[in-house]
């Protein structure tokens, strides 16, 4: 009986050996190659291509996940412009001649019309100037005669001239009607007050007039701005240009402010490459009736180009780097993430195209993709 005991004593002895140390063995060594072989394991993903990550830890890192699907891509190019007055939408006013200022009619700020009138001035004319100026009123005087003659004629036989030569018989005659009526207003009777007008419709910006003041010929009185719409300038790359065609959308955000459109147009793009930054400028106008955007602005433009083609499209947020090789995190269980090497195509700052090694339907990693990157690296 002794005998027989000692015997399954020893059996059960040799098959603890046999079975535990292995086992123990066993899970050192994978513990020992994950700590001190990172390397290795990551470049065969099939080694720790799953990891797990507790429930608790995806709420404190903010992970957010989403489903990968085809869909249209939009191409996003951010390039960076200046607001400028639009074309015809700005007036730097100046006084024709020497006077004084005799009334103010506008405020800082101010809306005008076009042919408002702004100030008005009295001129001061020593000798000299009054001989020069009856010799230009007479001189055009006498072009308004000759234009205004020579125009009834042609109009009189208007069916057999010449269009062309109507035109600017017609365009000679409105030229000289226009500057007598100015030399009329400068001599007439009611004197020397002459009448300074907006030539645009526009705000008032900054001046520095008061009543009496002297002015001379070519002192700066007023500048207005046409707000409703504005310029904004921007300079494109050359290997950028293909994309900025009048089909594409841009959306123009202010840098300081917190205002933004998407109403810019492309007006042009221009033929000549900046030699300092081999660059090119493009024009836009923007739609400007709250006047958030203001002349001399700096604003951020994304140009938007949309593709008809279907492409795997997932945020950039969801693409790390792994070995210089770039990965994204799928959500596989409740508590259990998946490593996937894939490769990338075009791609910006808000979307990137999946060309190898994701599938549609897939939930992927895109906000925390960091901190999922870290908690693998350090399974």
């Amino acid at each position: 009986m002794h005998y027989f005991n000692m015997k399954k004593i020893i059996i059960v002895i040799l098959v603890f050996l046999a079975t535990v140390p292995l086992s123990v063995n066993k899970i050192a060594h994978a513990h020992e190659d994950e700590l001190h072989d990172n390397n290795k394991a990551i470049s065969n993903p099939s080694v720790l291509d799953e990891f797990e990550v507790l429930k608790e830890t995806q709420f404190l890192f903010d992970i957010h996940t989403r489903v990968s699907n085809n869909s249209k891509y939009n191409s996003i190019l951010k390039i960076y412009g200046k607001v400028m007055p639009a074309t015809n939408g700005s007036a730097k006013i100046i006084s024709p001649q020497n006077g004084t200022v005799v009334s103010l009619n506008v405020n800082i700020g101010q809306r005008v019309a076009q042919g408002q009138i702004l100030a008005i001035l009295e001129q001061n004319l020593n000798t000299f100037e009054i001989v020069q100026l009856s010799t230009e009123k007479n001189n055009a005087n006498a072009e308004y005669e000759s234009s205004k003659k020579e125009y009834e004629r042609l109009k009189s036989i208007q069916d057999i001239v010449a269009k062309k030569d109507f035109q600017l018989c017609e365009i000679r005659y409105k030229t000289a009607e226009t500057n007598k009526k100015i030399f009329d207003n400068l001599t007439s009777s009611s004197s020397k007050l002459y009448s300074i007008k907006s030539p645009i419709s526009g705000v008032v910006d900054n001046f520095n007039l008061s009543i009496g003041q002297q002015l001379e010929q070519g002192n700066s009185m007023f500048n207005i701005y046409e707000t409703k719409k504005v310029k904004l300038e921007a300079q494109v790359f050359d290997k950028d240009l293909k994309i900025i065609t009048k089909d594409v959308n841009f959306l123009v955000e202010c840098v300081q402010g917190n205002h933004k459109t998407e109403t810019a147009k492309l007006l042009a793009v221009s033929n000549v490459v900046n030699p300092l930054n081999q660059s090119s400028e493009i024009i836009l106008e923007i739609d400007n009736e709250e006047g958030d955007f203001k002349p001399g602005q700096f604003v951020n433009v994304a140009v938007l180009a949309k593709t008809e083609k279907k492409y795997l499209v997932i945020p950039t947020s969801a693409i790390s780097e792994i070995n210089g090789k770039p990965v994204v995190f799928i959500h596989h269980e409740p508590e259990v993430f998946k490593i996937k090497f894939v490769q990338v195509g075009e791609g910006n700052i808000e979307n990137t195209i999946i060309l190898n090694g994701l599938d549609e339907n897939e939930r992927i990693v895109t906000n925390g993709t960091y901190q999922v990157k870290s908690i693998y690296l350090n399974h």
